[in-house]
C-alpha cells in the first residue's frame, strides 16, 4: 500500500511514510506545537486507511473536543492545520537535506502527503523536458508543411509576433513591478576543524532562529533550484566558525548569489567564561539573527534599496521603515492598500498597513480606522498564525481599541513566535511602560536595544522616558537626539528635558517643535501614558516655558 501527491511521483509506502514521521517528531529542529505534532501523526496513520479525516474527527479524537463541536463555529482544526503546514514548509526549506521523504498537508483538505527529497529537484528538469518535447513537436510538423503553406505561416507569425511584441512593450512600461521577498542561504565551516561539529550546531540554530522572521525566505544551498524563481533577489550567508579558549567568534560575510559580489561582513564575539556550551551557541545565534534577520537588519537594508517604488515585499519593508523613523506614512499607505488590491492573500501587507494606519493617532485612532486596523491585522493572523510581525499587528490594533489584556497577550504572542525580533520586544515594551508596567517595559526596551544595528524608536523612547523619571536628564536628552526620525512624543520629552534642565535651548524647541497646550494633551493621549508621567513631562515643558492657559492641569 502506497500515497503519493500526484502520478509523476514515486509511491511512498506505509513503513517508509511512518519511518518519516518518526524522523521528523525526533528532530529537535522541528518546533511545532505538540498538539500540532499529534495531529500530523493522526493524519499520516489515516492516509494509509484511506479514510477521508474530516475536521469534527480531529477536533474530538485528537484535540479532545466535544461530541457537539462545530467546525463552523469554532475554527480550531483550521488554525491548528495551517500552522502544522506553515511548520513543515519553513522546516524542510531549512533542513531538507537531511530527510530524504518529506510531509505535507495537501492545501484544502485533511490529507498527509509524502514525497521524495529527489523527486522534488526532478520537478523543474521535467517541466523542461515537456517544453523542450513541445518544441521539437512544432518543429517537425512545420518541416512537413508544403512550402507554400509555411511562407503563410511564417508571414502570419512575423505579423502576430511584431504585434505581440508592442503589446508587450507598452505592458512592460506601465507594469507594475510586485516584489517577493529575498531568499537566504546560509552556510559554515569551522576554522579549526576541531570545532567543526560547533560550527554545524550553530548553523542549524541560525537557520531555525531565521525562519522566525517575516523578512526573509530561508533555504539551503542544495535547495535552490526548486525554490528559485525569476525575479528572487538570493543572498549567501557565509560564516566562519573559531573558537579560542575564553571566546567564540564568527566572522559572517554576505554576498550576493547572482554578482558574487560581497555586500557586507562583520564579526561578532561571545565569551564562554561561566557559560555552558548551549548557552554560548544560543547567544551567538541570537546576536547572528538579529544583524541578518530583523526589520533593520543587513538584508532588509540592502534590500530597501532595490525596488523602491515596487509591490509587495518592497512595499512593506518601505513601509516598516517609515514607522521607525515617522517617516511618510502618506504614501506608506498608498503602497500598502494598492499590494493588498493586488494580493489579497499577502498577511504582511495587511499587517504593516494595519500598523501604518494606526500610527499618527495611537490609542485616540477614530474608530472607523480602529475597527479597518483591527480588521486587517486580524485577518492576517488567520492567515499566518506564526507571523510575528502579524501578532505585533494585532498588539497595535487592540491597544487603539482600548483593550489592554487582548494586546499583552499579541504582543507576548509575537514574542513567543520569534523571540529574536527587537521590534517585537519593543513594541511591547513600549505598550507595558505606558499601561504602568514600568519594570517590564524597562526590561524589554532594554532588551531589544542590544546586539542591533538600528535600536527601534519606541525602545529609545521608553528608555529617553524613564531616565526623564529619573531625573537623569541628560541621558534623557542623548537618547532623544538619537530616536531615528522626529516623533510628537520624543519632540515632547526633549523640551521638558530641556526645561529641567534650565537649558537655554528649552524655549526653542518649544517653537521648533510646535509644542503647544493642544499639541501636549494630543501626544500624551495618543501614547495612553499614565497621569504620573504627565504630570511629570507637564512640570518640565512648564519650566522651558510653555504656557497651558487655561488647560494648565493636563495630567489626568
Amino acid at each position: 500500500m502506497g500515497a503519493e501527491i500526484d502520478d509523476r511521483r514515486q509511491d511512498v509506502d506505509c513503513a517508509e511514510a511512518k519511518e518519516a514521521l518518526g524522523r521528523l517528531l525526533a528532530d529537535k529542529r522541528f518546533k511545532t506545537a505538540e498538539r500540532q505534532k499529534a495531529i500530523l501523526s493522526y493524519l499520516v496513520e489515516r492516509r494509509f486507511d484511506h479514510e477521508d479525516v474530516k475536521a469534527y474527527v480531529i477536533a474530538v479524537d485528537v484535540l479532545g473536543r466535544p461530541s457537539s463541536f462545530d467546525s463552523a463555529i469554532d475554527p480550531i482544526v483550521r488554525i491548528e492545520i495551517s500552522r502544522l503546514r506553515s511548520s513543515l514548509e519553513s522546516f524542510y526549506a531549512a533542513f531538507g537535506d537531511d530527510h530524504d521523504i518529506w510531509i505535507n498537508i495537501k492545501k484544502g483538505k485533511y490529507l498527509a502527503c509524502f514525497t521524495r527529497r529527489a523527486d522534488r529537484f526532478a520537478e523543474s528538469e521535467d517541466v523542461q523536458n515537456e517544453a523542450d518535447s513541445s518544441t521539437n513537436t512544432r518543429t517537425a510538423t512545420q518541416d512537413a508543411a508544403p512550402g507554400k503553406l509555411r511562407w503563410k505561416m511564417v508571414a502570419l507569425y512575423a505579423i502576430a509576433s511584431a504585434l505581440l511584441l508592442a503589446i508587450c512593450i507598452h505592458s512592460y512600461a506601465s507594469a507594475i513591478t510586485i516584489s517577493q521577498k529575498p531568499t537566504v542561504y546560509v552556510s559554515a565551516e569551522a576554522a579549526n576543524p576541531l570545532n567543526a561539529g560547533e560550527a554545524s550546531q550553530m548553523r542549524d540554530g541560525l537557520l531555525t532562529a531565521l525562519t522566525q522572521f517575516q523578512t526573509l525566505t530561508v533555504a539551503q544551498p542544495a535547495y535552490k533550484s526548486a525554490r528559485t524563481r525569476k525575479g528572487d533577489r538570493q543572498y549567501s550567508i557565509q560564516l566562519k566558525y573559531y573558537g579560542d579558549a575564553d571566546d567564540r567568534s564568527v566572522l559572517w560575510q554576505v554576498i550576493e548569489t547572482a554578482s558574487g559580489q560581497l555586500l557586507t561582513s562583520g564579526l561578532e564575539k561571545v565569551e564562554t567564561s561561566g557559560k555552558s556550551p548551549a548557552t554560548v551557541r544560543d547567544e551567538i545565534v541570537a546576536v547572528l539573527a538579529k544583524r541578518i534577520g530583523s526589520s533593520r537588519g543587513v538584508i532588509n537594508s540592502i534590500e530597501l534599496k532595490t525596488d523602491p517604488g515596487s509591490l509587495g515585499n518592497g512595499c512593506v519593508i518601505q513601509a516598516e521603515y517609515a514607522l521607525d523613523v515617522h517617516g511618510d506614512l502618506d504614501t506608506a499607505v498608498d503602497c500598502l492598500q494598492r499590494t493588498v488590491q493586488r494580493l489579497p492573500g499577502d498577511a504582511d501587507a495587511k499587517a504593516v498597513l494595519a500598523r501604518v494606519l494606526l500610527a499618527p493617532a495611537g490609542r485616540t485612532t477614530a474608530p472607523d480606522i480602529a475597527n479597518h486596523a483591527l480588521d486587517l491585522a486580524q485577518d492576517a493572523v488567520a492567515r499566518a498564525p506564526l507571523s510575528d510581525r502579524a501578532h505585533i499587528a494585532l498588539m497595535a490594533a487592540q491597544a487603539a481599541k482600548g483593550r489592554l489584556e487582548a494586546a499583552i497577550e499579541a504582543g507576548n504572542r509575537a514574542i513567543t513566535l520569534n523571540p529574536n525580533n527587537p521590534d517585537a520586544s519593543a513594541a511591547l515594551g513600549a505598550l507595558l511602560y505606558s499601561a504602568g508596567y514600568r519594570s517590564a517595559g524597562l526590561s524589554m526596551a532594554k532588551d531589544a536595544s542590544k546586539d542591533t544595528d538600528a535600536v527601534p524608536r519606541c525602545a529609545m523612547i521608553v528608555l529617553a522616558l524613564d531616565a526623564f523619571r529619573d531625573a537623569r536628564y541628560s541621558e534623557a536628552l542623548l537618547w532623544t537626539e538619537q530616536v531615528n526620525g522626529s516623533s510628537p512624543l520624543t519632540k515632547v520629552i526633549r523640551a521638558a528635558t530641556l526645561g529641567e534642565l534650565d537649558s537655554a535651548q528649552a524655549s526653542n524647541s518649544l517653537s521648533d517643535g510646535d509644542v503647544n497646550s493642544t499639541f501636549f494633551k494630543k501626544t500624551v493621549d495618543a501614547a495612553g501614558l499614565q497621569p504620573e508621567v504627565v504630570s511629570m513631562l507637564e512640570r518640565g515643558l512648564t519650566k522651558a516655558g510653555a504656557d497651558f492657559g487655561p488647560v494648565r492641569s493636563i495630567s489626568r
